[in-house]
This record gives C-alpha cells, sequence and structure tokens, in this order.
C-alpha cells in the first residue's frame, strides 16, 4: 500500500519515531508534545498506522513562520516525498498566511536544492539553544 496525506496529526511517539528514523535526533517527551500542540500547519505522509513524512509549519501565522521537523523516512527517501510534502506545506502557506509573511527554514547540508525549488534562498542566519 503506497503511503497517503492524512490531516491526521501524529501522536508524540509516531512524530518521535519518525525524527529518529530520519536522523533529525529525538527530542523529550514534554517537548515533543508542545511543538505539535503549537504547530500552525503540518503535512503528515501515512503508510498504514506509521508516519512515513512529514513537515510542520511553526510561528506567530503573521509576520514570521519557519519551516521545520521535514522528515522522510530513510525507505522512502529520494522518490520525491520530500518534493510532494513541501508542496503540500508551500501551498497551505501562500493560501492561508498574510501576503508578505516571511518564512524561514534552516537546512541541512545537502538539502538546498529541495527548498530552493520552493522558493527559498540561502541567508545567513544564527541559531541558539536553550541550556
Amino acid at each position: 500500500m503506497p503511503p497517503d496525506f492524512s490531516e491526521r496529526a501524529p501522536d508524540v511517539a509516531a512524530f518521535r519515531g519518525l525524527r529518529h528514523a530520519a536522523g533529525l535526533g529525538v527530542v523529550g517527551e514534554d517537548a515533543t508534545r508542545i511543538a505539535l500542540q503549537k504547530t500552525l500547519h503540518g503535512v503528515w505522509l501515512w503508510e498504514g498506522d506509521e508516519l512515513v513524512g512529514m513537515a510542520r509549519l511553526i510561528g506567530d501565522g503573521g509576520t514570521f513562520a519557519q519551516v521545520t521537523d521535514v522528515a522522510v523516512h530513510p525507505r522512502l527517501q529520494r522518490q520525491g516525498w520530500g518534493h510532494r510534502i513541501m508542496t503540500r506545506l508551500m501551498r497551505w502557506a501562500d493560501e492561508t498566511l498574510p501576503r508578505g509573511c516571511y518564512i524561514s527554514l534552516i537546512a541541512d547540508s545537502g538539502a538546498e536544492r529541495l527548498y530552493e525549488r520552493h522558493g527559498f534562498a540561502l541567508r545567513t542566519g544564527m541559531a541558539r539553544r536553550v541550556p
């Protein structure tokens, strides 16, 4: 059975499982619960009961949004699923967010082409983790 997009958001375990499988690292259960509750919009790709692809938009939804948690299970990578996920996420953003809303992301090295296909341009940024 091929994967299928659904509005059904994942639970904490499914979200953490895909992050781990895709090499994004695993965050704590409490942090994951908060993150999922604060999602502006998510695109979820399911294969039966298994979450196999995702991306989220977070932010204030007015002046700023950020693409995060873009992940495809390794067995489905290099098959165009990342592009399909981003297409759905950016379609929602273009149809829903106010004109001029700034959408950013932090890409892993090597993923630039995927995001450039969706209108993103390289910028200089900085990041910091809470100690």
